[in-house]
């Protein structure tokens, strides 16, 4: 069965996060030992203050030359990202998420992170261009 919310969608999901002041390889350990490819950066309150994902790694830090040992996430997240309620239908993730061009949408209530979807969590819609290229049409 779909789930009917985005509420439905994280249940049972354990949050993992950053915080603006944490380095770059503390965030990249935290990402990697969880298996994700991003993480909601919160300040001190729980309160979401930006998204740090691979993009901003490899964009913000790699490709710049910033050491990950000494930039911190606040250097080089994307700040005031979008985000959704629970109560949100799963299809308003997924159509923002393809406008916007990425992949990490955190989900919150009151301002606190109560988890985050990726587009990998969604199956594409019939008759997408993954139909086409599998050749379903």
């Amino acid at each position: 069965m779909k789930p009917s919310t985005l509420g439905d969608m994280i249940a049972g999901q354990q949050v993992h996060s950053t915080s603006p002041n944490d380095t770059v390889r503390t965030a990249c350990i935290i990402m990697t030992s969880v298996n994700v490819g991003a993480l909601p950066v919160v300040d001190d309150n729980g309160t979401l203050v930006g998204i740090f994902s691979e993009r901003d790694v490899i964009q913000r830090s790699v490709i710049v030359y910033r050491p990950s040992a000494t930039t911190l996430v606040k250097q080089v997240m994307t700040p005031n990202p979008q985000w959704l309620s629970p109560d949100a239908k799963p299809i308003e993730a997924y159509q923002i998420m393809i406008k916007g061009k990425f992949r990490h949408l955190p989900i919150c209530e009151d301002g606190q992170v109560l988890g985050i979807v990726s587009i990998r969590d969604f199956n594409p819609p019939s008759n997408s261009i993954f139909d086409r290229l599998r050749g379903n049409t």
